[in-house]
């Protein structure tokens, strides 16, 4: 398979050299394209990714799911490296600059696609010290998001972590669009709702170390995050009773 790394970042510019060096450790299970957006940081982001070789997007507007639309949209293009490697990637990998422990793990998260087994692999945090740093109240709503997608749409996956891999060809039957927090809840929904098959395996997860983080390490931003994706979460389940109804119809 052809793989491709996309990594929202926003003043990551002091963690990217780690997340590259643990990268380059998986030598020839190195996937063969690394996509910088750089979401409007202040500091040196898209130099620092740049000079590690990535392929770097600028994305002003603030949000992760914008980040992501834009990674993906580049990713679409027909640009000279795209042609170079046959066009769009047959798995995507999202991965945070701050997620030291996600590379190595890499192979780990791609084998039941390999397998043929999943079109959406989510990455189940197990903090490897203590809670990893995730706020009480994020945890709360997470376990608060997951049970209503249990019960609504059968998931079975335990978790909403950002580690994730999906098929291609599977990410653009998804028309997702959510520019916000939302990005998470959206595609597992949609995936659901698509009839992909889904799954969770269980993946390391460390404290970060280098730099802030702009959810966990911050309150009014962690209480943010949850709120956006528990109202994309109402909204998905609106959408979903409308397309129901809409097929009872025709």
């Amino acid at each position: 398979m052809t793989t491709a790394v996309l990594i929202p970042a926003r003043d990551e510019a002091r963690a990217l050299p780690e997340l590259f060096a643990r990268l380059d450790d998986l030598g020839a299970a190195r996937p063969e394209r690394v996509v910088v957006v750089d979401n409007g940081s202040r500091d040196d982001t898209a130099v620092v990714a740049r000079g590690l070789g990535a392929e770097v997007v600028d994305e002003p507007r603030p949000g992760y799911g914008q980040a992501c639309l834009a990674g993906i949209a580049h990713l679409a293009s027909s640009g000279a490296a795209a042609v170079a490697v046959g066009g769009p990637p047959e798995v995507l990998i999202f991965l945070d600059a701050d997620d030291f422990a996600a590379p190595a793990q890499i192979p780990h998260l791609l084998e039941p696609v390999e397998r043929g087994d999943a079109d959406l692999v989510i990455g189940e945090r197990r903090a490897l010290h203590g809670d990893g740093g995730v706020r009480w109240h994020a945890r709360l709503g997470n376990r608060f998001v997951l049970s209503v997608l249990r019960l609504r749409f059968g998931s079975a996956v335990r978790d909403m972590g950002p580690f994730r891999a999906i098929r291609w060809r599977a990410l653009t039957k998804l028309d997702l669009d959510d520019r916000d927090y939302g990005w998470y809840v959206q595609m597992q929904v949609r995936a659901r709702r698509s009839g992909l098959r889904v799954v969770g395996i269980p993946v390391d997860f460390e404290r970060r170390t280098v730099g802030t983080s702009k959810v966990s390490g911050n309150s009014l931003a962690s209480v943010r995050a949850g709120w956006v994706m528990i109202r994309t979460l109402v909204a998905e389940i609106v959408r979903d009773d409308r397309y129901s109804r809409a097929e009872i119809k025709s």
